[in-house]
């Protein structure tokens, strides 16, 4: 056997030898898991406010039927987005400091980036450590290195935590009103399309319905003023009020506004077909683009 043959053999049993010392090795254990910065239960938590520093400061309340985002007027809240906020309480974190320990101005800590009020539970958002990226967090007398996963809370506008969601949870739809054509439930939980069509579009209808009570956005935006008079009505069996959207000229996406929240809802262009399938392109938007005002009024012609 020759000396090269003899010396992979010797460096394979090398190898072997110190993964069954790794392995095998007493000692190794991992550390325990830190606990989470606070007990306190997401679940138990009602109101949230959140103040940034170069953003306008947010403030959530709890209600009956979900999140609300507190503004001029309530808004529906995002519960995906909120979920991170009501996670920061169970966070475990990397390592813990006693506040006299740093430096709580080069920590972004004072003053904080963000701060976070959970009912009565304070908690402020730092910057991030230069090694290992990680955010300092601040509760009582403690600091935290946490991984980084606050940055929308530092950046995001406001319409980053409105719900997708076109429509009312559960709510029960009553009538579609597109332009160009009405969908309405009868008596015998029928959808009637006015004007009349063959009963061809029957599949067709109810594909649409079933569109429109899944439809979300990709992302939400502050109304840019460019909606056309083009609108669809929304009606619903219970006591939901009524949703109005207005069609957007833009063609790369599907925008539709609301004009009387101040956003607009941001869908894939494909969209298009699929919640306006049943109208002709010619009737489906509207060539007159004349932007509304907030709300919800034409532009006064100059």
């Amino acid at each position: 056997m020759s000396s090269r043959t003899w010396l992979n053999l010797i460096l394979v049993c090398v190898a072997l030898l110190l993964g069954l010392v790794v392995f095998y090795l007493p000692g190794l254990e991992e550390g325990p898991v830190a606990p989470p910065i606070s007990d306190l239960s997401a679940d138990s938590i009602s109101s949230i406010r959140v103040t940034r520093k170069e953003r306008m400061p947010l403030t959530f309340s709890k209600t009956a039927s979900g999140w609300q985002l507190l503004q001029e007027q309530a808004l529906p809240a995002s519960e995906f987005q909120l979920r991170s906020l009501l996670g920061i309480p169970g966070t475990r974190p990397a390592r813990s400091y006693p506040v006299s320990a740093l430096d709580l101005g080069s920590a972004g800590l004072e003053p904080p980036q963000a701060t976070l009020l959970l009912d009565d539970t304070l908690i402020t958002i730092g910057n991030t450590e230069p090694l290992e990226r990680k955010r300092y967090i601040r509760l009582d007398d403690t600091v935290y290195l946490v991984n980084d996963i606050y940055q929308h809370l530092i950046n995001a506008d406001w319409t980053n935590f409105i719900e997708r969601r076109l429509l009312p949870e559960n709510a029960a739809l009553q009538g579609i009103e597109l332009p160009g054509l009405n969908l309405t439930l009868s008596d015998d939980r029928q959808w009637q399309l006015s004007p009349a069509e063959s009963d061809e579009n029957a599949t067709a209808i109810q594909a649409l319905v079933a569109q429109w009570q899944a439809a979300n956005a990709t992302y939400i935006r502050r109304y840019d003023g460019t909606a056309t008079p083009a609108s669809i009505t929304l009606t619903f069996s219970d006591d939901t009020d009524a949703v109005t959207l207005f069609i957007n000229e833009q063609q790369a996406e599907l925008v539709l506004a609301r004009p009387d929240w101040g956003l607009q809802y941001h869908l894939p262009a494909n969209m298009r077909n699929t919640l306006l399938g049943l109208a002709t392109p010619e009737t489906a938007i509207e060539t007159d683009t004349e932007p509304l005002l907030l709300d919800g009024s034409a532009t006064p012609a100059p």
